[in-house]
């Protein structure tokens, strides 16, 4: 039981990691992806918290079988599990609507690049989207006009001719458009994701009853055993058969 438990408090720390790691780099850039990304790297951070909160009620209950730690658990539990399939849901439900928003932001980020007020920090966002995702501008090289070279994020190789100008980045081996690639993305892991929440929502469930039936029977076997226990003296009954036999007749 206890192995259960534990899984949850790692996932938090895991979950806690992943903001802490992204925080660090966050400052950098969130000024400029403020109205593209709403989710900030603290909201991993708390989430992880909470996550880790959970699991230690979950443990402490369980070593110490405590009852009100046990139904704690159990309750928060059942949250986690009734959010992760809404999202399931959302997921199988608007996935082409979330895409699109998806893909509008990005759109939006690059429509910023090419105008005058671009600044190093959109330039700096959009190299690290080119090269995390293998991709080059909005719809493709093409979006740069007619450059000889392109940023080195556009390129995952360099053709001959680029590397007889100076390992430089050209049209002939970019990648192919951010907006597809990100949609393609979406498309691939949208479904796969959501039914990895609903089944791990499953399995949650599956724990939650592992752990918190047995203690709704035992709590049932303590209040019959106390519904039946007697409130007067037992021996007294118990010596009045022996006492009227040696007792003298009135």
């Amino acid at each position: 039981m206890l192995n259960f438990l534990f899984l949850p408090q790692l996932l938090g720390l895991a979950v806690i990691g992943i903001g802490v790691a992204v925080q660090l780099n966050w400052t950098v850039v969130k000024d400029e992806l403020k109205s593209h990304l709403t989710v900030a790297p603290w909201v991993f951070i708390i989430i992880g918290a909470i996550m880790f909160v959970i699991a230690f009620f979950g443990c402490c209950g369980a070593i110490r079988e405590s009852h009100c730690m046990v139904v704690t658990y159990a309750i928060f539990l059942l949250v986690i599990i009734i959010v992760q399939v809404v999202i399931g849901v959302l997921l199988f439900a608007y996935g082409d609507t979330i895409k699109q928003s998806l893909v509008n932001s990005v759109n939006a980020l690059f429509d910023k690049r090419s105008s005058a007020s671009v600044d190093k920090a959109t330039d700096a966002v959009i190299n690290n989207i080119q090269q995390q995702f293998s991709c080059c501008g909005k719809n493709g090289p093409q979006d740069y006009g007619i450059s000889i070279t392109l940023p080195d994020s556009c390129c995952s190789t360099t053709s001959t001719f680029g590397r007889a100008i100076g390992d430089k980045c050209t049209i002939e081996v970019a990648n192919r458009g951010c907006s597809g690639v990100i949609s393609d993305l979406y498309e691939k892991w949208n479904k796969p994701i959501a039914g990895v929440a609903i089944g791990i929502a499953c399995i949650e469930v599956r724990i939650q009853t592992f752990l918190y039936i047995p203690y709704l029977d035992t709590r049932q076997c303590v209040r019959q055993v106390r519904a039946k226990k007697p409130t007067h003296r037992p021996w007294v009954k118990l010596h009045e058969p022996f006492r009227a036999k040696f007792d003298p007749p009135i």
